[in-house]
Order: structure tokens, then sequence, then C-alpha cells
């Protein structure tokens, strides 16, 4: 059966690269079914991950191609529904590594637990603690996002101080609450002196104004650092994650819109990153997926 949509609007890239959006979208489906490989095998913390292209899709990448190098885990604390606090430990990211051309990547899984719904909706602006020289004051972000970010930024600076001495560029990417989590790794990878580009897609608004204005200052650090490239948000203008939180009031984007629409009447499809994303991305022109359910069925979610 065919899939329509509504008010599909073809994909503007603007000034962004089409094919380091295709190289981003190919490691964050393969991270999503990394989740996937992680419950089945039991949720064990000496997780032995064997990746796989879990997006048809992105077929033209090859698994090989890439050095999964470094797993990323957080451990942070949450309140469930019932109010009360837990702590959980889960696997969120990855440093790859291309074996073809040497470059870097450092990608984010999207929500999946019941763990990330809701510190998704964790909203409250906390301080955000700047590590880059004389930041300005009164820096603000989403609590729920910077929980799971502080679980996992020890780890996360030990591979960053790795890469110094490899003078290579390093992709930041991320879909939904991983564009979040990319989001806030940028200034730590600025400030380790890393040559750092992010193209991400499905991103909620990370913090207020103040972090936006901070995170923009990026560029040029101090004379000896490369700093923060560009920022590239691709954006499926039917979704409602891009919208999120409109409360409390505040809460701005970073960096770049790359839209498209592709309005499939259901937010699971809308927000998919193998379906809708990576679909819009490989056919720009005609945005929407006449064959989502066929997709779907075959792409690991």
């Amino acid at each position: 059966m065919t899939t329509t949509c509504s008010n599909c609007e073809a994909l503007d890239f603007r000034d962004s690269d089409p094919a380091t959006f295709k190289i981003c979208s190919f490691l964050v489906n393969v991270l999503s079914h990394m989740y996937e490989q992680w419950v089945k095998s039991g949720s064990p913390l000496d997780f032995d991950w064997q990746p796989v292209n879990a997006c048809e899709i992105t077929n033209d990448f090859k698994v090989s191609d890439y050095e999964f190098i470094t797993l990323i885990w957080s451990t942070f604390t949450y309140e469930n529904a019932l109010g009360a606090k837990k702590t959980v430990t889960e696997p969120f990211g990855s440093i790859v590594k291309s074996t073809v051309d040497g470059n870097l990547f450092l990608v984010f899984r999207g929500s999946k637990s019941a763990a990330d719904f809701l510190v998704d909706v964790e909203t409250s602006p906390v301080s955000y603690l700047a590590k880059t020289l004389n930041p300005p004051p009164g820096i603000q972000v989403g609590k729920g996002w910077y929980s799971v970010y502080s679980g996992l930024r020890e780890s996360l600076l030990a591979s960053f101080q790795s890469m110094r001495g490899e003078n290579k560029l390093l992709t930041i990417t991320g879909h939904s609450l991983g564009s979040a989590l990319a989001t806030l790794a940028v200034p730590d990878a600025v400030a380790n002196s890393l040559r750092v580009r992010h193209y991400n897609s499905a991103s909620p608004m990370v913090g207020l104004l103040s972090f936006k204005a901070y995170y923009e200052s990026l560029k040029a650090i101090d004379s000896t650092s490369p700093g923060w490239q560009k920022t590239f948000r691709l954006v499926n203008a039917a979704d409602s994650v891009p919208k999120f939180p409109e409360s409390p009031a505040g809460y701005v984007h970073v960096g770049t819109s790359v839209a498209f629409n592709a309005d499939y009447g259901s937010e699971k499809k809308i927000h998919d990153p193998c379906c809708s994303y990576a679909y819009a991305i490989y056919n720009p022109e005609h945005p929407c997926n006449p064959d989502f359910d066929q997709c779907a069925t075959g792409a690991v979610k």
C-alpha cells in the first residue's frame, strides 16, 4: 500500500553538505540498532556490540568501512511516574573512525527506554557549567538532557583528549535526544582544541538564549583553537520534537535549520530516523516516502 503525505515540501540543504548528512544518517541508524542489540542481550554493562546497518535507505554505506572505537555510556538519575528518583546506566553513543579517510565521528542515538522519555520532559532550565575560557554568566539548558550528558561527560572527555594529536575533522551527530547530547558535546570538543562540525536531525531546543549566545561564540575561543565550524539541523516541519519544549518559555534553537515537510499523519512516522529523515536526505525533491510502511518493516527502530 502506498503511503501518502500532506503538505509535502522539498528539502532545502542551504549551504550544508548533503554527503555529510548521508553519512550521519547512516551512523545514527547504526546506533539506533545498537540499543536494540543491548536490550536483547540482557542489557549487560560489558556489552559486546556488533554494529550493523539498520536502515535500508543508507545501504550505499558499509559498516566495514567504519571502526566503532568506543561505546559511550551514561549513568543518570530521573524521576519515574510516581516521583521516585531512579538511577540507570545506558549506552548512548559511539566514537567512530572512517577506515577510508580517517575522519572521526561522535554519534548519539535517540530516545529508546522509558527513562529516556522521562528525562526528555524534564525541561526545567538548569545552570550549564561551560569549560571553555571566559564564558558568560547565567547559561541555562534543559535539566533532563543535561543530566544524561553529565553522566557520560567524563568518558567522553577522555576520548576527546585522545583525539587531540590526530588533527582530524570531528563530525558530531545525533537524532532527537541524541541531537541534544550532540549539541552539549560541541563546547567540550572545542575546549579540547578539536576541529568540529555538527550535523543533527530532529533536535529539540536544548537551552535558553544564554546558551545559544555562548554556543555561537565558540567559533573563535582563542587563536590556537580551530573551534566549531557549523551546526546544521535537519528538520521535518511536521515533527513536534523540534518545536519542543514549548514550556517554560525562552528555549531557542542553535545552528541553521535544513528543513523539509513530510506529514505522515503520525508522530512516530514523522520522527522516524530512517524511513522519514534518511529518506528525505536521499530524495530531497520529493521527501515523502511512498513505501514508508514497507521501509519501517525492514528497518530496525
